[in-house]
Parts: C-alpha cells; structure tokens; sequence
C-alpha cells in the first residue's frame, strides 16, 4: 500500500507508513472476512407470528369438529360411518301384493300392546280390522310352522254371526294352538266371516270366542318375536 505522504511502498495490510509513520489511508485488500448481514428481527417476528396463527386454526378446528359430532341428530357413528336406524318401524304393506309373513309377529305384537275390544288397527301403512287381524295372525301361525315364506292376502271378512265362547282361561299347547289357527283360517276362506267359535281338541275346554283367539295368537306370536321360535304352550288370558 503506497502512503500518500512520502510514497513509501507497504505491506498490503500495514496500518500505518513504516517510513513516515502517516496513517494509511483505505483498508487492506485481502485478509479480511466479508461483513456479515445482521438479521433483520421484524422477518423473523413475522414467521413466529405464522406459526401460532396456523397452531391455532387447528385448534379451532378440532374443537367446532368435536361440537358438531355431540349435536342432537347425528345418527352417524365415527368408528365406522355406519348409519343408525330404527328397526322397530315396519315397512310399508301393499294392500294388493298381502301382509308377508315375516311381518306378522310385529302386528302381532302391536295388537298385544292395543286396548281389548279394538275396531281397526294401523300397521305399515294399512289399516286392518278385527277380522282381518284374526285371519293374518292364524294363517301365519301355521305358515311361520311350517317355515313357509311369502304373503297373506289381505281379504274383508264379516263379523262372527254369533260370537262366543266357554274357554276364558287355560294353557294350551302349541300343537293345539298350531291345529286352532288352521281351523280358523281355512273357516274364514270357505264361509268369508269370523268363526263363532273354535273349539279345543280337549275335554273340560270346549271353545273359544274370536276375541279369545286373537288374544291367543298375539301371544304366541309375540313370544316367537322375541325368541325366534314358537312357544311350547300359550296361557290365556
């Protein structure tokens, strides 16, 4: 480094004239490490910003995510996206296409569950009356025995000419009962009405009244729709 006092030639990073002692002017020109930028402190402020913004977002998220999932209504289960149904409402029956079979031990159950003395009862959709009950309940007796599939034709039938009955209380046997409700239906497809009575292949217990019938075939009936099987004997009332 030349001094610009006497001309002296220096070493390249002499800080001083090592002739005249003149201090140098300029800095050296290797030997020095580049200046280093300084942060800039408002940059890195802003990225610390953005995380605990995005941190949060995902805490409000999961919060409103575990809100909806407790509202009233929602039938859908987490685990495994299953929807929830009632499996208590019957289908819809089709007055022209008959009452399936399968379908029986519910309306039996619904009559058990409906007043002594009824007119009409609704189930899936259609409106039956007393005849109608005692003709679907007894024909599906026989059929759910005999592990027959399909559907009851739904026909009008007249009331019973005459109706009454002895039998008020007793236990009877499913092999009486079975042999009942095909003597009830097969009644009701030859003559179109109720019977008066259908009698008990038993001494002592003569008959029972249409009412008692249909009293007798919803229990068995019932307890078929909770077992799966029907019962070895009803007792009646």
């Amino acid at each position: 480094m030349k001094c610009r006092n006497c001309g002296h030639d220096n070493d390249a990073d002499a800080a001083f004239c090592e002739e005249c002692g003149t201090k140098l002017v300029g800095e050296p020109s290797f030997g020095r490490s580049p200046p280093v930028k300084p942060k800039k402190e408002g940059s890195k402020r802003t990225n610390n910003i953005l995380i605990f913004a995005i941190i949060a977002l995902v805490i409000i998220l999961g919060i409103m995510g575990g809100i909806l999932l407790k509202l009233p209504g929602n039938s859908t289960k987490a685990a495994n996206n299953t929807t929830v149904t009632n499996s208590t409402v019957p289908p819809q029956i089709s007055l022209t296409e008959g009452f399936s079979v399968s379908e029986v031990p519910g309306l039996a159950q619904e009559i058990s569950r409906t007043e002594v003395g009824f007119t009409t009862i609704s189930y899936g959709g259609v409106t039956l009356d007393k005849n109608q009950c005692l003709y679907i309940l007894s024909r599906g007796i026989v059929m759910i025995n005999n592990a027959q599939t399909g559907n009851i034709p739904i026909n009008q039938y007249k009331n019973p000419d005459n109706a009454y009955g002895t039998v008020t209380s007793a236990t009877i046997t499913k092999t009486e009962y079975v042999d009942m409700a095909q003597r009830t239906y097969t009644w009701m497809d030859n003559n179109g009405q109720s019977p008066n009575y259908i009698g008990i292949k038993v001494s002592g217990q003569p008959d029972l009244s249409p009412d008692t019938l249909l009293n007798l075939y919803s229990k068995a009936l019932t307890q078929y729709k909770s077992t799966g099987q029907l019962p070895t004997s009803v007792t009646i009332p």
